[in-house]
C-alpha cells in the first residue's frame, strides 16, 4: 500500500514538474524537440499545453509535418450555460507557432476544442480533448487559495461573449516600506470563469508592479514592469514588453538609459511606436540639486526601442502647484497605500518640506504630478495625460505646448491659467463656476484616471475617481463617489460640455480612491469601466473590484461583474475588454 501511494506521488510530481504536454485525457506528450510514445489526436501532430511557459490555460496543436490553412477554432464552453471561444488562425500565426493556438480553455479540466481547418483541398473537422493543471494557488494572510473570485451580477443578451482582462495586485499593508506586488493577471468570460491567466513567472522577474497591460491592434499584449525611483540603484531596470496570448515573446525592453519609474500606462501609437510613463534619472532642478523624478515625463518610443520624443512636464507644467495635494487623503495616494493615514490631508508647508522621493508634495523630485494615463489624439499628433495630483486632464503638442486643460482653475499661473476650459451647458451656454464646482450636473474630475480621446465621438472619457473632490475632504468618507465621465471640448472657444456620466448614483459602494478606467467600446456602443478599488481604505473590509458596461444613452447596466478578493490588500488595477477573434487572424 505504501509503495503504491510513493508511486503515485512520483508520478504526480513529473507531472507537474513537465507542467506540460498532453494530447488526451490520460496521455501525456513530451516537452518540444523531445521523442514521445503517446497516442496523437485527429491528424494533426501532438497538443503541447503552455508550450512558452507563460499560461497553463493555453496550447499549441503540432502541425506534425502537415500543411495546412483556412483554420477555425472553438473552444467549448462548460456545461449548459458554459460560453464558447471561437477565433480564426491566420497562416502567419500557424507558421510562427509550427501549430493551432488554442487560447480560452477552463483550469483543471479536460477541454473540448473543435479545430476546422483545409488540408490536401478537403475540409477537415476535429476535436481535441485537452486536459489543464489547477490555477496556482497564493499563500496570503495565513490563507491558502486561488486569486479572486467572480461574480455576474447581470450579463445582457447579446453580451455573453464579452471577455475581460481582470488586472488584480496583492500588495503589501505599506507599499511605501515593500515593492513586491503579485501581479494577477486573468482574463474572464460572463460567466466569471477563468480563460486565461498569466504565469506571474513571466513577468516577476524583478521587484515591482506590472501595469498598463493592454490588447493591441495586432490582436496581441503590451504590459510594464517598474520599479520606485529610489529603490533603482542595485536592482534592474524597469521593462516594457509584448507577448502575444500563447506566450511568444515579441519583445521585451528595459527603459532606455537614464529613465527609470515605469508604472501605469503603455499606449501604442497608430504608427506603431509607444508613449510610456516614466521618470527621469538624474535630473537637474533649477535649483542645481541633482534627483530622480516622479511620474512627470513622457517618452515615445519606435519599434526599435529609440526615444524619438521626450516631454518633461516640470517644464511644460507647474511643480509648484499644491492646489489639489492639499486635499488629498494621504491614506491612499495611488501607488502609495498607507492605511495608517486614512482621512489626513498635509498643508503647503508639509508638502513643500517633503522628502525627495515617492511621497506626495510639491517641487521636481516629488510626486507632484502623478500621471497615470496617456491618451494620444492623432487629430492633431498630441497628447492627453490624467495627472491625479493636479486633478487635471491635460492636452499638449509635440511642440510642448499646452493646449487645454480640464480642470479647477484654481491655482494656475500665468499662461497655463489662460489655458483652462470654461465649462458650458447642452446649448452652449456659460455655467457658473468656483474653484469647487459649477451649478447644474457639470464637474470637473477630482484624481482621476484614465483620460483617453474617442475620435468618433469627438470627446473624452475618464474615469474620475473622486477624491478631494471640491478641493476638500467631506464631513463623512460615506459621501464620497466615482463617476464615469464624458466630455466635449471646443478648443476654438475654449469650452468643455460634459456629455454624460455614470456612478455617482450609486454612492461610496462603487467608490474606488485610486485606479480604474472609463472606456468608450466601438463594437457595442457602451461605456466600459472597471471601478477596481471600492472599499480599499474601509479597515479590515477587503477591496472590490466592479467592472460595469453601460448604454450611455440610457446608463442601463449591459453587464456587471463583482470581482470579489479576500484579503485587504489586493485592489484592481484595471480591466478592459479583449477580442479573441483579434489575436491570431494574421
Amino acid at each position: 500500500m505504501k509503495l503504491k501511494k510513493l508511486c503515485y506521488l512520483m508520478l504526480m510530481s513529473s507531472a507537474v514538474s513537465l507542467a506540460g504536454v498532453s494530447t488526451q485525457a490520460l496521455a501525456g506528450g513530451d516537452l518540444p524537440g523531445t521523442s514521445s510514445t503517446a497516442v496523437v489526436q485527429g491528424q494533426l501532430g501532438h497538443v503541447y499545453v503552455d508550450p512558452y511557459k507563460f499560461s497553463p490555460l493555453v496550447a499549441v496543436i503540432d502541425l506534425g509535418g502537415k500543411s495546412i490553412s483556412d483554420v477555425a477554432v472553438t473552444v467549448k464552453g462548460k456545461g449548459k450555460k458554459g460560453i464558447d471561444i471561437k477565433y480564426p488562425v491566420g497562416k502567419g500565426q500557424l507558421d510562427t507557432h509550427n501549430g493551432i493556438p488554442v487560447f480560452g480553455m477552463y483550469q483543471d479540466h479536460l477541454n473540448l476544442v473543435k479545430v476546422s481547418y483545409m488540408m490536401a483541398g478537403k475540409r477537415v473537422n476535429e476535436e481535441y480533448k485537452i486536459r489543464t493543471s489547477a490555477l496556482p494557488h497564493l499563500h496570503i494572510d495565513g490563507a491558502d487559495r486561488t486569486q479572486y473570485e467572480y461574480e455576474p451580477l447581470k450579463v445582457a443578451m447579446g453580451f455573453e461573449d464579452r471577455f475581460y482582462l481582470v488586472d488584480g495586485q496583492v500588495i503589501p499593508p505599506n507599499i511605501r516600506d515593500h515593492w513586491d506586488w503579485i501581479p494577477t493577471q486573468n482574463i474572464i468570460d460572463t460567466n466569471g470563469d477563468v480563460r486565461w491567466h498569466m504565469n506571474s513567472d513571466v513577468i516577476y522577474d524583478r521587484p515591482g508592479g506590472s501595469m498598463g497591460f493592454k490588447q493591441t491592434r495586432d490582436g496581441k499584449l503590451v504590459f510594464g514592469q517598474g520599479l520606485m525611483f529610489e529603490m533603482n540603484q542595485g536592482f534592474l531596470t524597469p521593462y516594457y514588453a509584448k507577448y502575444d496570448f500563447i506566450g511568444k515573446p515579441i519583445f521585451k525592453r528595459e527603459l532606455p538609459r537614464g529613465f527609470n519609474g515605469f508604472s501605469h500606462e503603455v499606449t501604442e501609437m497608430p504608427n506603431g511606436n509607444l508613449l510610456l510613463r516614466v521618470g527621469k534619472r538624474d535630473y537637474v532642478t533649477p535649483e542645481g540639486l541633482r534627483v530622480d523624478t516622479v511620474r512627470d515625463h513622457v517618452i515615445e518610443v519606435d519599434q526599435n526601442g529609440d526615444v524619438v520624443k521626450v516631454w518633461d512636464f516640470n517644464k511644460i507644467l507647474d511643480p509648484m502647484r499644491d492646489t489639489v495635494l492639499k486635499s488629498l487623503d494621504m491614506g491612499a495616494v495611488c501607488l502609495n497605500v498607507d492605511m495608517s493615514k486614512n482621512g489626513q490631508t498635509m498643508t503647503s508647508e508639509q508638502l513643500a518640506n517633503e522628502p525627495y522621493g515617492d511621497v506626495a508634495g510639491v517641487g521636481t523630485g516629488r510626486n507632484w504630478l502623478h500621471v497615470n494615463s496617456i491618451g494620444y489624439d492623432p487629430v492633431d499628433d498630441s497628447i492627453i495625460i490624467s495627472s491625479r495630483h493636479q486633478s487635471a486632464v491635460i492636452k499638449i503638442g509635440r511642440d510642448d505646448q499646452v493646449k487645454w486643460i480640464l480642470g479647477t482653475p484654481e491655482g494656475w499661473k500665468k499662461e497655463l491659467a489662460s489655458k483652462v476650459l470654461k465649462p458650458v451647458d447642452a446649448k452652449n451656454n456659460p455655467l457658473k463656476c468656483d474653484a469647487k464646482g459649477c451649478e447644474g450636473d457639470f464637474d470637473w474630475t477630482w484624481t482621476q484616471h484614465t483620460a483617453w480621446p474617442v475620435v468618433d465621438r469627438g470627446t473624452v472619457t475618464v474615469f474620475d475617481n473622486g477624491d478631494g473632490r471640491g478641493l476638500e475632504q467631506p464631513a463623512m468618507p460615506s459621501m464620497k463617489y466615482s463617476r464615469g465621465v464624458e466630455y466635449k471640448v471646443d478648443m476654438k472657444k475654449m469650452t468643455v460640455q460634459q456629455t454624460w456620466e455614470y456612478g455617482k448614483d450609486r454612492g461610496y459602494e462603487w467608490y474606488s480612491p485610486i485606479t480604474s478606467i472609463t472606456e468608450w467600446q466601438p463594437d457595442h456602443k457602451t461605456m466600459f469601466m472597471a471601478s477596481a478599488s471600492a472599499g480599499l481604505l474601509e479597515g479590515d473590509k477587503a477591496p472590490e473590484h466592479w467592472i460595469t458596461e453601460v448604454d450611455p444613452k440610457t446608463n442601463e447596466i449591459k453587464v456587471e461583474i463583482k470581482v470579489k478578493t479576500l484579503t485587504k490588500h489586493e485592489p484592481g488595477y484595471r480591466s478592459t475588454v479583449v477580442h479573441p477573434e483579434k489575436m491570431f487572424n494574421r
